[in-house]
Order: structure tokens, then sequence, then C-alpha cells
């Protein structure tokens, strides 16, 4: 049975409010809502934030030189002897190093003909390559929130791919993460809509969107996009964990606009705020 945290989402108005808008600081955020939830639930909130974990272990193996995303839960000091505490990784990670490195001859034996996301029938990119690993991972999950949210983003992403490559004359196949039918589709089609107008809804949207040639506003649609997105997975979700979940991706989205451009980062503040408002007025079937 799912656990109900009336008074946490009650007071997120107030636990948000307190911190400093200008120094944002989503860590501490989400230390302060691990000392009031559940211990499993809080596994689900790391599972959140995979993506940030995800983001630092691909700016390490490829050697980029980006900073390191404190969003993430692994800590930075693993890295530094990253062999040495190859254990301390998630599976998934631990894995594709050991492929990508050339030292883990029976992976190919591991992956099986019906994995929906893994595939070598065509050579990508080694980041579409990792990402498929972590989706092939992400079927473990069994929470709702998850699962709807990273399908999400796995479809999200793969368009934006094929929009962006298609305006480039670029051929996306080698970018898209996973294989299929729907995967077929957005590399060859030649349809301004990919002729999936009707099986996504948030499809006309994201080509609108696309078409902004103001590069932070488009940022802003896209991010608020996302935001919409969390709203429709927990329409009839109020005092539970997928609630807490939608927030901290909305969290994730004023934190990285705060940082960004501190103007809209402050109308996404007060966005996020009337939200969290909303989430415990409750509908008028529950005032009986």
């Amino acid at each position: 049975m799912a656990r109900a945290y009336y008074y946490l989402i009650a007071g997120l108005p107030d636990l948000f409010i307190d911190q400093d808008r200008k120094g944002f600081n989503l860590v501490k955020l989400k230390n302060e809502i691990k000392e009031h939830i559940h211990p499993n639930d809080y596994k689900l909130v790391e599972k959140l934030f995979l993506e940030y974990d995800n983001e630092n272990f691909q700016n390490f193996l490829f050697e980029r030189e980006k900073e390191f995303n404190p969003l993430g839960t692994i800590p930075k000091d693993l890295y530094k002897e990253f062999e040495d505490n190859l254990e301390e990784f998630p599976e998934y990670m631990q894995r594709f190093y050991l492929t990508y490195k050339g030292k883990n001859s029976d992976d190919d034996d591991e992956t099986q003909e019906d994995d929906l996301y893994y595939s070598d029938e065509v050579e990508k990119i080694p980041e579409a390559k990792f990402q498929e690993v972590f989706y092939e991972h992400l079927k473990s999950f069994e929470n709702r929130f998850l699962k709807e949210w990273y399908s999400f983003l796995l479809l999200f992403n793969n368009l934006l791919t094929a929009i962006n490559c298609r305006k480039s004359g670029i051929d996306s196949t080698p970018q898209m993460i996973g294989k299929g039918e729907l995967i077929e589709t957005i590399s060859r089609s030649q349809a301004a809509d990919f002729g999936l107008k009707r099986e996504v809804d948030f499809l006309e949207p994201l080509l609108q969107i696309t078409e902004q040639t103001d590069i932070i506003d488009r940022e802003r649609r896209l991010d608020m996009l996302k935001w919409d997105m969390a709203d429709d997975i927990t329409t009839f979700d109020y005092f539970n964990i997928n609630k807490i979940l939608a927030f901290l991706v909305k969290a994730t989205i004023v934190y990285r606009w705060s940082k960004l451009d501190s103007t809209i980062g402050a109308q996404m503040f007060e966005k996020l705020v009337a939200d969290i408002r909303k989430t415990y007025e409750l509908p008028k079937e529950f005032e009986q």
C-alpha cells in the first residue's frame, strides 16, 4: 500500500520558499525531503536522479571537460580511483564501462534478442549505446511515475534528436536510443510529424517549440513541456511519493534556470510554489 505524506506535501511551499532564490540548493532540499519519507521511497528519489549520475559518468568516460553535476547520487571522489571503486557504481555502469574498455568478453552473451533498448543492429555513437544499457536497466523499475517519466524522456529525446538531425541534414539512426518499429519510424519517416501525430500527444507542441529561433525561449518551452508531463503523470496522485517525485522534477528545472537565467528562474520558482499549493487543495469529490 502506498504511503501518504500529507504533512510533508502540505509543508513543501514553506520548505521550498526557505531556499535562497539566487542560491537555490536543490541538494539540500533533497536531503531535507529524505528526512521525512520512508527509506524505500527515498530509493525512488535516487532513481529519479540517476540521469545526473549518467551525465557525470559519461563526462568521465568520454573525457569531456565539463563541470561535475552535484545532483547525482555518486560522490565525486569515487571517480578519482574509478576502477578501484567500480563496484560502488550501478551495475549498468559497471557493465558498460568494462565493455567500452574491452574488458568484458561475456557482455554480448548476456544481451537478449528481445531486449527493447539494447541494439547492435546499427553502429551507434557511444552515448546512445550507454543510454540503451541504462534504459534496459530501467525495465526493473516498478514505480509507476518513474516508468512513465523515463518512457516519456526516452521518446522526447529521440524525437528531439531526430528533429535536430533532420534540420542539419544528418542521419539520426546512429543517435537513436533503442530499437523497434517506433524507432524505425522516427529514423526513416519523411513526414513533418514522422507520421506519429496521433500516437504522441506532445509531438505537435514539440514541433512548434523547435521552430523557435530564440535559443533561450526554446529551451524554456522545452522544459515547460517536461513540467507539464510531470503534472499529467500525477493527475490522480495527491499525497503519495509520485507527487513528491513530480515536485522534484520541477525543482530540477527551477534549479537549472536559476543558474542559466535569474529572471526566468524566479518566474519558475513562483510557478512551482503555486503548483505546490494546488497540490493539497483536494478535488471536490474528496470534500465529503
